[in-house]
């Protein structure tokens, strides 16, 4: 193990030599010169000055004081028994100094005595149990003892007592890697690290665990730092040979091994390490004197007896290979992670060897290579594949037997195979065709297509050059069907199905796949008829192999919900299908008849099953939309469409229909309106209509955005959802609104017309059309519109000003007066209706009540620059100059508030200009 006590070990006694020391009295026959010398020095004369003190007729501390002094001198000059002799009677004279144990416990270690060593470090450990020290002295000894658990819990114990304690983290990383768990043993040695061990033995052992982990690059980065810090170090050189000899640098890495060889002849893994190095130059000789030196001096090197066993076997003796081999197997002394792992590779290297020998496929006919070229578990059928390929006598056999050869490799590796067979044989249409599936299966189910292109470029080009009637024509087509699904070419994919179904009549594999495509392609009742007549021409006995989902999402897209939940309902257990899958159809049909919340809960059960189903996340995003869950909603939804919508495999197999992507979009973008995200609802509106433009909903609502910004386009999206939907009442109020907005009156006041005939028209639509009367000067249809919307709503203060306005446009300021008078008293905390009441009082010859009004209206922030303005203008009437001046430079002080606010302070200026040229004016 790369580690020792007399290196790491902590030697900070000074303090407890303090303790047992006492100054000399006249009594002791000692001079003050040989104390100072016993204490001071650890050399011979100090040795001898402490004996001197010990054979005095000193007291008890002081002859304990020199006894410790002694044995630290001879701790240092590593005469380790006198060392541990004078430990013990020290121990005798001060039994509780934990200090004396944990010492005398490292130099036992030292003289090989274990169990001694492990006694003094437990009574250390009862004595300053919480001495992380301690703990990481028996942890050590404990690993020595390959006892790993309970050096294990010794070391976790000294961490949890001090966190950041060095050579405790740095004992954890060595029984990391003691253990084979080297990544771990790497973390370790990082953490000791950063808690500032520095020590040779921790680039020893992070280097050897890199190599280990087989990461070479890392660990002569490790070796190469740890000898730059400790160049004697020739472990760290011989690592570093090890992982250059792995990255094949022979060169550096013999110049490493040579350099360790002289530094440490008597280092067996040296040898080992050259040996390996030689083999790998050819060097089979110097390979085998330095293994044998190496087993020589370190006969339990794992890695000495294997590659002996290689240089034998480079030999061609097998036989004494296996016997190396063998022999390593059976050893009972492996103890260490690495050596646990290489006699189980010897283990395996004997099993191997003693395999019966390989068949030589020269020897076989053409038809036993076939055979076993198309066995999936031939041990021979790559190389019988091989050998038919180099037999082949021309191309079209040359390409057979490539499209044969491909099949026996994996998935990734086929395309080399069959781009060489379509090379050999151009217009053999099987290879073109088999080329085809092959792109087919690079396919990684994400969002790049391109392995679908190149399938469809290649089985495109087999259907033309195929002839109609050949076999190859129709599997041609099956195949361009297949290569179109994947890229989303509903289209085509199902112009392609219906010529096979053409040509073999009601194929239930060529139904399925078309009604399908029928879904993807946004034809829901054709997807239907395909699908029932699948389990029309399926015998009975077969149907339960038959997946009804698609039927089940037709039915649904149909308008069949009840139908769709019977046959969902009446599935029996272990159908063929998913479960989830089936809660989030069951989900979407509850939808799809208006039970949002049950949906809601069915597809949350789904995806507590799975949560990464798609199919559930859309649901429950539409459901939880149509509640008002506006931010689950949007995070569903989001889901849903980013995991589907780019992917059409994925779309397809999790119901991700056009209309469904549709409204994916669309309840995305009501879900962002509510979080007052207009800009990306916008978009998600446009997407909407992009993949559904016959559906009004999304233009609909992206009108409506478009009405609140101020955008004309409203009027260009409203126009198209009342094209497609011309009766539907909020429609026809939301053109209202916008023609309203925009300008024009007679429309807003037709289409207000139109929505108020509905059975329950939106509530404002009367006092919408009546602003649109107001406009067009049809005061009457506005007085009636506003009456009839105040017979429910008498305090709403919009509909009171409009019909104070449109009585006053009649003529009648008498009933618009009472209007005023009226509306005062319900919502007298509007300062607009103040505004009206003065006005009305001021034409009605009232300049007092005017005034009073115009008072109460200049008091509140919202119309205090009107009101002052307008008073400002009364007292000009009535030739109150200085009272018009004040109120109009009231007026200018008040902040602007509304963008009209600007225009009506010019005004006030223009008019109190005015009036200061007329009073300057001579009389």
């Amino acid at each position: 193990m790369a580690c020792s006590f007399s290196k790491i070990a902590s030697l900070a006694t000074l303090p407890l030599v303090a303790a047992l020391s006492v100054s000399p009295t006249p009594a002791v026959a000692q001079k003050a010169e040989t104390v100072a010398l016993c204490r001071a020095e650890k050399t011979e004369r100090a040795i001898a000055a402490c004996t001197t003190i010990i054979k005095g007729r000193g007291d008890r501390k002081v002859k304990a004081s020199a006894l410790l002094s002694r044995a630290q001198a001879y701790w240092t000059l590593n005469r380790l028994a006198e060392a541990e002799k004078d430990y013990s009677e020290t121990i005798a004279l001060a039994p509780t100094a934990m200090a004396l144990y944990r010492d005398r416990g490292q130099i036992r270690f030292g003289l090989g005595n274990n169990a001694g060593a492990m006694a003094d470090f437990t009574t250390a450990l009862e004595m300053a149990p919480f001495d992380a020290d301690n703990y990481a002295n028996r942890g050590y000894l404990k690993m020595l003892q390959y006892d790993f658990a309970g050096a294990g819990v010794d070391l976790r114990q000294g961490l949890f007592w001090q966190k950041d304690h060095p050579r405790s983290h740095y004992m954890m990383g060595l029984l990391h890697y003691s253990t084979g768990r080297y990544g771990d043993a790497v973390e370790q040695i990082d953490r000791a690290r950063t808690a500032g061990f520095r020590g040779p033995e921790a680039f020893i052992t992070k280097a050897r665990s890199l190599f280990y982990l087989g990461t070479f690059d890392p660990a002569i980065r490790e070796a190469t730092e740890g000898l730059q810090a400790f160049p004697t170090q020739s472990t760290l050189t011989e690592i570093r040979a090890r992982a250059r000899l792995a990255r094949r640098d022979l060169e550096g890495a013999l110049a490493d091994a040579e350099t360790v060889v002289q530094a440490a002849p008597r280092f067996g893994r040296a040898y080992a390490t050259r040996a390996a190095i030689r083999l790998a130059m050819k060097d089979v000789a110097a390979a085998t004197a330095d293994a044998d030196k190496a087993i020589e001096l370190d006969p339990s090197l794992f890695d000495a007896h294997e590659l002996k066993a290689d240089i034998l076997l480079t030999s061609g003796n097998e036989a004494a290979a296996r016997a190396v081999l063998a022999a390593s197997a059976a050893r009972t002394d492996a103890k260490m992670g690495y050596d646990i792992a290489s006699r189980a590779r010897h283990a395996a290297r004997v099993a191997e060897l003693d395999k019966p020998k390989p068949i030589l496929v020269t020897d076989l006919g053409e038809a036993e290579l076939k055979t076993r070229c198309d066995k999936r578990d031939d041990p021979l059928r790559l190389q019988s594949c091989n050998r038919l390929v180099e037999t082949a006598t021309t191309p079209q056999e040359r390409a057979d037997r490539l499209i044969l050869r491909s099949r026996a490799r994996p998935f990734a590796e086929q395309l080399g195979d069959l781009d060489l067979a379509v090379a050999a044989a151009p217009d053999h249409l099987p290879a073109t065709i088999a080329r085809a599936y092959a792109h087919m299966a690079t396919y990684r189910y994400d969002a790049d297509l391109k392995p679908y292109e190149r399938a469809w470029a290649d089985a495109d080009s087999a259907v033309r050059r195929a002839s109609p009637g050949a076999p190859a024509y129709e599997e041609a087509l099956l195949t361009r069907a297949t290569a179109a699904q994947g890229k989303g070419d509903y289209e085509a994919a199902i112009a392609d199905l219906t010529e096979i179904l053409k040509r073999e009549g009601a194929a239930p594999y060529a139904l399925e796949m078309r009604g399908t495509m029928q879904l993807m392609a946004g034809r829901a009742a054709a997807a239907l008829a395909d699908l029932r007549e699948i389990r029309r021409v399926v015998p009975d006995d077969r149907r339960r192999f038959l997946n009804d989902d698609d039927l089940v999402i037709a039915l649904i897209e149909t308008g069949n919900t009840d139908e769709a939940l019977a046959m969902l309902d009446g599935q029996p257990q272990g159908h063929l299908g998913n479960e989830t899958t089936r809660q989030a159809l069951r989900a979407r049909a509850l939808l799809a008849r208006g039970d949002a919340a049950a949906a809601r809960e069915v597809a949350s059960a789904a995806l507590t099953a799975n949560r990464a189903h798609s199919g559930a996340s859309a649901v429950r995003g539409i459901a939880s939309a149509q509640l008002g869950n506006a931010l689950e909603a949007v995070a569903d939804l989001t889901a849903a469409i980013d995991e589907t919508v780019a992917i059409p495999l994925k779309a397809a197999s999790m119901g991700i229909t056009p209309g469904h992507t549709a409204n994916l979009f669309l309840y995305r973008g009501l879900a962002r309106v509510e979080l007052n995200q207009s800009r990306a609802a916008h978009a998600d509106f446009s997407e909407a209509i992009r993949r559904m433009p016959d559906r009004a909903r999304a233009y609909g609502e992206r009108a409506r955005l478009s009405l609140a910004a101020d955008n004309p386009a409203a009027l260009t999206d409203i126009a198209m959802a009342l094209r497609i939907e011309p009766n539907e009442p909020r429609w026809l109020a939301l053109a209202a609104r916008i023609h309203l907005a925009t300008g024009d009156l007679a429309a807003a006041e037709r289409f207000a017309g139109l929505a108020l005939a509905a059975p329950a028209p939106e509530p404002g639509l009367l006092v919408l059309r009546a602003k649109a009367r107001l406009g067009l000067r049809n005061f009457g249809g506005a007085a009636e519109d506003t009456t009839a919307h105040l017979a429910s709503r008498a305090t709403d203060t919009e509909a009171l000003l409009i019909r104070i306005e449109a009585r006053t446009g009649q003529g009648d300021l008498k009933a618009a007066l009472a209007d005023a008078e009226a509306a005062r008293k319900a919502r007298s905390d509007d300062a607009r209706i103040l505004l009206a009441l003065a006005e009305l009082r001021r034409r009605n010859g009232d300049a007092p009540g005017a005034i009073g009004a115009f008072e109460d209206a200049a008091g509140r922030p919202d119309t205090a620059l009107l009101a002052n303005k307008r008073l400002g203008d009364l007292y000009t009437e009535i030739a109150s100059d200085q009272l018009a001046l004040g109120y109009y430079a009231k007026a200018l002080e008040q902040p602007v508030r509304t963008p009209d606010d600007e225009a009506l302070r010019a005004q006030a200026r223009a008019a109190r200009d005015a009036l200061i040229r007329k009073m300057a004016a001579p009389k």
